[in-house]
């Protein structure tokens, strides 16, 4: 999840000071009674800090690994945190080895508390933010009551957590989506069929990455940030199959690759860092993945894993 714009407030600059720490009951403290900016531009802020509040006031913490915490509220997991600890623990570990990652990076998954599933909420699917002293990852209450579901975000969030960090957070947003919805395993067969039909609906880097980026909330282009979502994972999905080998884990510390020779190579070519790891790793430049991709898609029986 991106940094918040800057705000011009002291009070809100605090609230993000204390948010990035984890401090989250000082956090809402700081905001509760202020605005949230001219036109509301802070609300989406404002709700993500109350929601990761209100869990703060009222959660235990569980350690399940060195390296993993889990946070819950255990009036709403009803006994069943350690369950839940594993599972996550299991998610993490099928991520990790997929990527060929070692779990050096403390992280916690925090459940947010049962009432912050609200129309209000402003990542109803989770999501993950680098803070101190770990990354965090928040998935909302109703997932607990899913095991597939659960283990699905977790599996998503984690390997945000993994690219964010093997790549120095160089990697743009649709290749770190490519990595997570790959590893998620959702694909949709409505999108699949209307890449198939209609070649307009596969979208270019630049474009890809803008509706990653600067997706909006709005009503009228859920379907579309979906479909982009599902598009990056089609990409991450070709890419785990060629030549038979996995090398996702490679390419992404490709691209956070700092050696003299690659940065020579990189300015004199002018390539970005993603298109000079995909040339280095798979073959082939951006433009090619895209269009390469597309075809294999459209060329498949079925979606099934």
């Amino acid at each position: 999840m991106a940094n918040p714009h800057a705000s011009d407030t002291p009070h809100w600059e605090a609230a993000f000071e204390h948010y990035y720490q984890d401090r989250m009951v000082d956090a809402f403290e700081e905001i509760s009674e202020h605005g949230v900016g001219e036109a509301g531009e802070l609300i989406r802020w404002y709700r993500i800090i109350e929601a990761e509040a209100m869990t703060r006031a009222k959660s235990s913490v569980l350690q399940v690994a060195p390296w993993l915490t889990l946070e819950f509220v255990a009036d709403e997991t009803m006994g069943i945190e350690g369950e839940l600890g594993e599972r996550t623990l299991q998610a993490c570990i099928d991520v990790a080895k997929r990527l060929g990652w070692e779990h050096k990076v403390p992280t916690r998954l925090a459940i947010l508390a049962e009432v912050t599933d609200a129309p209000w909420a402003t990542n109803p699917y989770g999501y993950c933010v680098s803070k101190e002293p770990y990354e965090k990852i928040c998935l909302p209450n109703y997932l607990v009551d899913d095991e597939s579901e659960f283990s699905q975000a977790v599996a998503h969030e984690y390997a945000h957590v993994i690219s964010s960090n093997v790549t120095d957070d160089y990697a743009p947003r649709w290749v770190e989506e490519a990595i997570s919805v790959l590893v998620e395993r959702r694909f949709d067969a409505e999108i699949w069929e209307q890449f198939r039909v209609d070649p307009s609906m596969w979208l270019s880097p630049t474009d890809l990455e803008v509706m990653l980026v600067d997706r909006s909330d709005d009503d009228g282009t859920k379907e579309e940030i979906w479909m982009a979502y599902q598009q990056a994972g089609w990409l991450g999905r070709y890419l785990s199959t060629i030549d038979g080998v996995n090398r996702l884990g490679e390419f992404l510390h490709e691209i956070a690759n700092e050696s003299p020779r690659i940065n020579l190579v990189r300015t004199l070519k002018g390539q970005d860092r993603t298109d000079s790891a995909l040339r280095r790793v798979f073959g082939m430049g951006k433009a090619e993945l895209f269009s390469r991709a597309y075809s294999w898609v459209v060329a498949l029986d079925s979606i099934e894993p």
